[in-house]
């Protein structure tokens, strides 16, 4: 049994650590959205044969991967041979190139312009030929969620005549970006699918526009279906899970937020003093089975003792006879060793809560809108670049995670005399095994811990309340072990 707990123990660790790394999804790369080259690098005269887009102002693109992250590369590979030809009014022509580039294995299309001018340059005028655009990383992908964000990009108007026009520039020259800005559309873009059955998920958005000279012209953006911190919490996109522990959790953390100027770290430090009591009688149950098993101990160690040498399958038969009757003499049951089980769901709530709260999109993301504490911003971390705010957060984390650790692994005095002390080569690996375990949980939560402040933060408040309730229960195993003692003396 007490072999048996330490492996369900370690079993609750492992199965933490996949659920927080699972939260990473994977880095397939989905889409790519080009950088269209301009200046020399878009426009050429007739008959050129050195058509070069690559170097500064060439072609780039955005890889925009599954797990919602998106990286800029330059291409690099040759010059295709097939394009699609648009002649314009004045015989000039707009070649659209579609190469295939890669990422690992992976192959993706990318689509970009070039303008070859006329072989009679006499007549050329104005008229715009095409629009093309240059992105930010704000704004090739959006969050599911979120409204479209078009700051950042850059529109450029290449004329017949073979002039590029910064559109950007000229707005930004005459300190007018408002205006610049109010020529893109996201065509009323909705993040529910029709119907509101649920968030849309990883896709092209087809209404995004730019209008210019009395024309639209078509923006290529994302939508993730997923962030790396999950979804935003909605009942119009909520599974089973989230109806029956999200949810609620969501529910107190806005509640208290909201009656305190919409703090979210206070939603945070009430939500987990509420959940953590909440969730107490589970804790004090795992903590009698330990009572219970400290009291058994000696007689343990002697029966062990005496079937040491007797391998036989009749005595080992015996032995595990004899040990049933031991359990249930002490009231030792198989179902306390799975209380630490019915923690998860709670723990699993608490963290997509903290996670997924502040999401745009989500109904409760307006209560939790101040993400201010002690100089620290909620709503960052050191998964949006270095940041020693989170570095000394996740120190914290792991400190007080290290310090719970120890506390829950030291002996209380009752236990320290049963004859435990006499360990076996099996029991010594079980303690190295658990050693190990302890130093993996620790450092496994100061590395997520400094992705998210949010997260940082509730592991702190959670940690520190850990550290009271089991300094608490052990003083409380202490007189109810006397009490037990005193009981089993006097018969």
């Amino acid at each position: 049994m007490k072999n048996l707990k330490k492996v369900l123990f370690t079993a609750v660790i492992l199965l933490v650590a996949f659920i927080l790394v699972g939260c990473g999804s994977n880095d397939d790369p989905m889409y790519a959205i080009a950088n269209n080259p301009i200046n020399e690098k878009a426009v050429f005269s007739f008959g050129e044969t050195n058509i070069n887009f690559q170097g500064e102002d060439g072609l780039s693109y955005w890889n925009i991967r599954a797990n919602s992250t998106t990286t800029e590369e330059v291409y690099e590979g040759a010059n295709p041979t097939n394009y699609d030809i648009e002649t314009t009014t004045n015989g000039g022509t707009i070649r659209t190139y579609t190469p295939v580039v890669y990422n690992g294995d992976t192959a993706i299309s990318v689509t970009f312009k070039i303008y070859i001018l006329p072989e009679d340059t006499s007549s050329l005028t104005d008229e715009v030929a095409f629009i093309a655009f240059r992105y930010s990383e704000d704004n090739v992908l959006t969050l599911i969620g979120e409204t479209y964000d078009f700051t950042g990009i850059r529109a450029y108007a290449f004329l017949e005549n073979g002039t590029v026009v910064d559109i950007y520039d000229e707005y930004e020259n005459q300190n007018d970006l408002d205006s610049y800005y109010a020529m893109f559309s996201d065509g009323n873009y909705d993040i529910f699918n029709p119907g509101d059955d649920g968030f849309k998920e990883f896709q092209a958005i087809s209404t995004l526009t730019f209008s210019y000279d009395g024309n639209d012209y078509a923006v290529d953006g994302y939508v993730a279906g997923a962030s790396t911190a999950g979804r935003p919490i909605s009942t119009k996109d909520a599974n089973w899970f989230d109806y029956i522990l999200v949810i609620p959790v969501a529910f107190i953390m806005q509640l208290f937020a909201g009656l305190m100027g919409n703090n979210f770290a206070l939603g945070i430090l009430f939500t987990t003093i509420i959940i953590r009591t909440a969730a107490w009688p589970i804790y004090a149950k795992t903590n009698d089975m330990s009572l219970k098993m400290s009291l058994a101990q000696p007689e343990i160690n002697k029966l062990q003792n005496k079937y040491a040498l007797k391998k036989d399958p009749q005595s080992q038969q015996m032995m595990q006879m004899e040990m049933m009757q031991l359990y249930k003499k002490y009231g030792i049951g198989f179902s306390g060793c799975l209380m630490p089980f019915l923690q998860m769901p709670i723990f699993i709530a608490m963290y997509r809560t903290v996670m997924r709260i502040t999401l745009e999109g989500g109904m409760y993301v307006n209560q939790v809108a101040n993400t201010k504490f002690l100089g620290i911003d909620l709503a960052s971390g050191g998964a949006d670049g270095f940041n020693l705010v989170s570095l000394l957060l996740a120190v914290i984390v792991g400190g007080t995670m290290f310090l719970l650790q120890r506390i829950s692994q030291k002996k209380p005095s009752y236990a320290k005399n049963t004859g435990a002390q006499n360990k076996n080569p099996q029991a010594e690996q079980t303690q190295k095994t658990m050693k190990f375990m302890m130093y993996f949980m620790v450092i496994m939560m100061a590395v997520f811990a400094y992705q998210s402040n949010a997260l940082g933060l509730y592991w702190v408040f959670g940690n520190a309340y850990s550290i009271g309730q089991t300094l608490f229960n052990r003083h409380l195993s202490e007189k109810k072990h006397a009490k037990l003692k005193e009981k089993e003396l006097l018969g």
